[in-house]
């Protein structure tokens, strides 16, 4: 069932087991799920790539006069 619902976890499994009429615990059904990639989700090499446009537009426009004290980049027309 896990193979065939790549987006049900155990307790959705669980409860269709029960409306099927199979009395099982929910770590029963954990512990035979079908193990699928990572288990810590998406890499990092993936989540830079689907996001890096994003990322790169949040950077650039994220610049106050605090971070340009910060970085020592200095306003020209205020300097005599």
């Amino acid at each position: 069932m896990s193979v065939e619902n790549l987006l049900w976890g155990a307790p959705r499994i669980h409860g269709e087991l029960l409306k099927l009429g199979f009395a099982v615990a929910q770590s029963t059904v954990a512990k035979y799920m079908d193990r699928r990639g990572d288990p810590f989700g998406q890499s990092w090499g993936t989540f830079l790539r689907n996001h890096a446009p994003h990322i790169a537009a949040t950077q650039t426009s994220m610049v106050t006069p605090h971070t340009k004290a910060c970085l020592g980049i200095m306003d020209t027309a205020s300097t005599t």
